[in-house]
């Protein structure tokens, strides 16, 4: 599905009738965070009814646990049921045990900074949980009111909370892959730089939740990988992408240097986790994600990258990889699945 045109659709429905914010929204993102938020959860239903026809029997888990003292740090956790095996990757000795301590996925729900939410991709985590992981989806402080780097310190928290409960989660904490989506993508991004380069958390004021080896993994999908950019495209497409930045950032300046903090692309080192990168063909964030397949590349990082020729049919959207009616999206969801056995193996 295209989450993104379907977004920008839905954007310009709201806004008609909404031509008396027009001031206000020169003055302030809030308006035009508050049409893109309003839109996003309209996507992130459909996005959800495409996922639940793969979810496989016997998925448990918990919702809204708080991982930090603010009421948006909530998270939901996925596992398979203790009655229940998934037969899927059978060969894998981890999990002859279904009760033992198993990789965890943590994953960063995406919504341009202002909007969506952990049960947005919850579908997609009971997904992944039935091949032998503990999933978790983390919410976090939204745009303008929270900015950044608010979001990047809930995650680092959220880590921290889970390793200190991995019993209680049945989490192994010496296999984490930290994974994302959109806006989510660039937050787990930036969260792994930190997590295995000293010099960029002192940077960020931050101390590492997890340790360098312990996040075993990346996983992103068509994330602002190069805020910093300033290929912004005309139009409706270029308002929303400004007003969300304006959102999380407080500032319009193109310029600015939070952008560049903000770079997975600019901070990335060789110390980077191994990772799996997707972007759609039809999607204009996907030249971040092939600025951040470059630079990966030449650090040497292992690297699965997924990406599409322009000239590709059907074309792929923004957060095609949710759409598993593509047989794209399900050759992501696969590559997925192959990517996490060999990491999450030591």
């Amino acid at each position: 599905m295209d989450i993104l045109r379907r977004t920008l659709g839905g954007l310009a429905l709201v806004a008609a009738p909404a031509a008396g914010l027009v001031l206000w929204d020169r003055l302030s993102p809030a308006p035009g965070a508050w049409l893109i938020n309003r839109t996003f959860r309209r996507g992130d239903a459909a996005a959800r009814a495409t996922m639940e026809a793969y979810v496989p029997d016997g998925i448990t888990g918990r919702t809204d646990v708080a991982y930090g003292t603010h009421p948006d740090e909530r998270l939901d956790v996925w596992h398979p049921d203790d009655a229940h095996r998934n037969d899927a990757g059978a060969d894998d000795t981890r999990r002859d045990d279904i009760t033992a301590p198993r990789p965890a996925v943590v994953w960063v729900h995406g919504g341009g900074w202002v909007g969506g939410s952990k049960a947005s991709v919850a579908p997609y985590l009971q997904i992944l949980a039935g091949e032998g992981y503990t999933t978790i989806g983390l919410d976090y402080s939204l745009a303008p009111g929270a900015r950044y780097p608010v979001p990047v310190r809930q995650v680092n928290t959220a880590l921290a909370w889970i390793v200190e409960h991995a019993a209680e989660l049945q989490v192994d904490p010496r296999r984490i892959v930290l994974a994302g989506d959109s806006a989510g993508a660039q937050i787990a991004g930036q969260v792994a730089v930190l997590s295995t380069d000293p010099s960029y958390a002192t940077l960020l004021g931050l101390t590492p939740a997890v340790r360098a080896d312990d996040l075993v993994g990346v996983l992103l999908h068509c994330g602002p990988y190069s805020p910093e950019r300033h290929d912004v495209p005309d139009g409706l497409l270029g308002w929303f992408t400004r007003t969300m930045a304006w959102a999380y950032t407080g500032t319009q300046d193109l310029e600015a240097p939070v952008l560049r903090e903000m770079s997975v692309v600019a901070h990335a080192t060789a110390q980077f986790p191994p990772t799996l990168l997707s972007g759609g063909n039809a999607d204009t964030l996907t030249s971040h994600g092939e600025a951040l397949r470059d630079r990966l590349t030449a650090l040497g990082v292992e690297l699965a990258p997924f990406f599409w020729p322009a000239d590709h049919q059907p074309a792929l959207p923004h957060e095609f990889q949710f759409d598993l009616g593509l047989a794209e999206a399900r050759e992501v969801l696969d590559a997925s699945r192959t990517f996490l056995t060999r990491v999450t193996a030591g």
